[in-house]
């Protein structure tokens, strides 16, 4: 088989592939199974956009816990006198519609104070009561339909999947005993607002996408059909919110209520009158919750909204006439067939997996951003969960069947070729890469370099033998303690360890690995000197340096040979440090930059501020002592003591520095730190430094 015909081969497999991906996806898109995750992108669309204030039109009366104490409402009733003087207050105050989102079907212990709430309705004249469509339907009593002024159903239907409330029904017919047929009957959202615009409930059904309500020349409703998808502004804080205690006893404001709908409904958990929404699906409301209802709220009803909350943004979205609007069927079957045409670029063997990867998220993030976009800006909801799937589908698809071909193409290029050419020509030949890619990553890593003092003088001395058993000797002592701590023994320079920690698997404490390393190094540097079969081991002395920054790690070298390394500033300074030992005569200087990630474990001492060669910026040297908990009383009272005689070098206070590195003697009579600074004082005082000194040393010199 040619490489031709393998090409050709690959692109009809891939063509039937792409095919197959569309029909799948428009079948499972035509049977709705993708319905769960397009309204669950809605959700976010709403939940994202946050909550929009609204137009004012709308106030809720909440029957609240405060109003229940306060009112005393008994045995799960509220009075009913207690609601005809909250009617009479809100008409008295200018209430132009009032809706009430319960439903008054059975009658009162009293008589009486039923035809009081009766007369008070019709005297009102501005009253919406609240009816069920569920069975033969539960309605008001008769007395209260003859003084009201219209209804409306107020049952409200989650979505079953997820039972989120998003749509409200406009309309629900039921049959006509006398005439036969159907009347069409309005929800209660539908009826506040035709009551509040004084629109007839006159319909016109004749356009395919809405309906009209309204006279054909006068002012008419343009309606979605064939229901209602909510444009959430919010949950009920986004609503003015009046108690319903307060508006009894006409504790309000008349403004508040001049001229709106007041919605009067119940808050109260035992009433179970709550709704997940789009809105309230992502909230987490459990304090402005415990604020309204007390401390004994229960965690289910976090996620939750009030029904008559859900009837108030029913309204505001028919009286904004601003209706999300779900894009026709036949447009999604077209984006889903563009979507898989542009999915054959996963089919390409040209396009590296990375980069394969790069345009699945590119593309999954355009369709996420564009829909969101035209949600937020047009209110045009786009089902994007096919659109995504059939991307999802050819990128699999796509990369299994490169992987597929290329096994084949392997096969045949070695059969042509595997005879003369190398394997890594024979891969290179595969992949169409000739070129290594040399381009590293930046990350911050922490670098140790150990390396042993006095070495060219011992190895001198030892001769080739007994120099290559003293190194293999502390290597194998000091390498391993590299990799127990999860470092990358980048290379032996001779008689130098160079390592690095937090490549090429990243862990965040990468410093303190690096000085536990560091440690532990002294410690095996101790019990390698008393070996005395090695000749030069009781000699052995060491310096380490560790620095900790960002640094340019990955597979760096030519086209012929790679090395997994690191390379930087970062990394001289760290060989820097380590040969600073020498002149400050400890075992292991650290960089600021490794000091600040350490904890309080390791005991470090203040050394220097110093600027080497070749960096331009000052650094603040630290010594690593050990660890703290294993410190003597006074080697931790002798760091003290030297680094306020630090501080008084570095304010030129000769005398008292001088007082204070004495005294580190006195405890630690062999501390070279201390013996380095007193030195540096007495020339001081011979030729003082410059006014502007700033207690930088600077080294010149490697």
């Amino acid at each position: 088989m040619s490489e031709r015909r393998l090409t050709r081969i690959q692109a009809g497999f891939s063509l039937f592939l792409t095919c197959l991906v569309i029909c799948l996806v428009s079948v499972c898109y035509q049977a709705g199974l993708f319905s769960w995750i397009d309204f669950y992108i809605f959700d976010r669309h709403t939940s994202f956009r946050g909550p929009m204030e609204t137009a004012g039109s709308i106030v809720l009366v909440s029957m609240d816990e405060k109003s229940a104490i306060e009112l005393k409402r008994h045995k799960g009733t509220w009075s009913r006198l207690h609601l005809a003087q909250a009617l009479n207050n809100l008409t008295e105050a200018g209430a132009e519609i009032i809706g009430l989102d319960f439903i008054l079907s059975s009658p009162d212990l009293d008589p009486e104070v039923d035809r009081i709430l009766a007369d008070t309705m019709e005297r009102c004249n501005n009253v919406i009561l609240a009816w069920s469509a569920q069975g033969d339907g539960v309605f008001p009593m008769v007395m209260f339909q003859e003084a009201m002024l219209a209804d409306g159903f107020i049952d409200l239907q989650p979505d079953r999947d997820d039972q989120i409330l998003r749509n409200i029904r406009f309309l629900n017919p039921r049959p006509l005993e006398e005439e036969g047929g159907l009347q069409l009957l309005p929800s209660f959202s539908l009826e506040l607002a035709r009551s509040f615009l004084d629109i007839e409930f006159e319909l016109d059904f004749s356009e395919e996408d809405h309906f009209l309500m309204g006279v054909q020349g006068e002012k008419q409703l343009i309606l979605p059909y064939p229901d209602l998808l909510i444009n959430f502004h919010g949950n009920y804080a986004s609503f003015p919110n009046l108690s319903y205690a307060d508006v009894v006893m006409n504790r309000f404001s008349p403004e508040i209520v001049s001229g709106k709908i007041v919605i009067i409904g119940s808050c109260l958990i035992t009433d179970k009158d709550f709704f997940a929404t789009p809105f309230t699906r992502f909230l987490n409301s459990v304090d402005q919750l415990k604020d309204k209802f007390g401390s004994g709220i229960e965690w289910s009803v976090v996620e939750l909204d009030y029904g008559m909350s859900c009837h108030a943004n029913g309204v505001e979205t028919i009286l904004s006439q601003k209706f999300p609007r779900r894009i026709k069927s036949s447009m999604v079957f077209t984006l889903v067939l563009l979507m898989g045409l542009l999915g054959m670029l996963f089919y390409t063997a040209r396009i590296s997996m990375f980069w394969e990867m790069i345009l699945i998220g590119i593309g999954l993030a355009a369709l996420t951003g564009v829909s969101h976009l035209l949600f937020i800006k047009s209110l045009v909801w786009i089902e994007v969960a096919p659109l995504m799937s059939v991307l999802l589908f050819q990128f699999v698809g796509g990369v299994a069947l490169q992987k597929f071909f290329e096994r084949k193409r392997k096969a045949l290029i070695t059969t042509l070729f595997g005879r003369y050419v190398s394997s890594r020509v024979v891969d290179e030949l595969i992949s169409g890469d000739i070129e290594y890619s040399l381009e590293g990553r930046r990350q911050e890593l922490t670098m140790l370099f150990s390396d042993i003092r006095g070495f060219t003088t011992m190895s001198e001395r030892l001769g080739a033998r007994d120099t290559s058993l003293f190194l293999n000797t502390y290597f194998s002592a000091m390498i391993p303690l590299v990799f127990k701590y999860q470092g990358t023994l980048d290379k032996l320079m001779g008689d130098a360890v160079m390592a690095f920690f937090g490549a090429p698997v990243y862990f965040p404490d990468h410093p303190v690995k690096a000085a536990q390393t560091a440690l532990d190094m002294l410690d095996a540097l101790n019990r390698l000197k008393e070996n005395r079969e090695v000749r030069g081991l009781n000699d052995l002395d060491v310096g380490i340096g560790i620095n900790t920054d960002e640094v340019t790690v990955g597979n760096l070298g030519s086209d012929e040979f790679m090395d997994y390394t690191v390379i930087g500033d970062p990394v001289n300074l760290a060989s820097r440090l380590e040969g600073l030992n020498k002149v400050y005569g400890t075992k292991i200087i650290l960089s600021e930059f490794t000091a600040a990630k350490l904890d309080e474990r390791f005991l470090l001492r203040e050394l220097d501020t110093v600027r080497v060669k070749g960096k331009g910026d000052a650094v603040t040297l630290f010594e690593l002592m050990g660890y703290r908990d294993k410190a003597e009383d006074k080697i931790v009272e002798m760091k003290g003591i030297f680094e306020s005689g630090l501080a008084e070098y570095r304010k030129k206070e000769w005398d008292s520095a001088c007082q204070a590195f004495e005294k580190v003697l006195q405890l630690r009579p062999d501390d070279p730190p201390s013996k380095l600074y007193l030195a540096r004082i007495e020339e001081f005082r011979k030729s003082p430094p410059a006014d502007d000194w700033d207690g930088v040393t600077v080294f010149s010199h490697k």
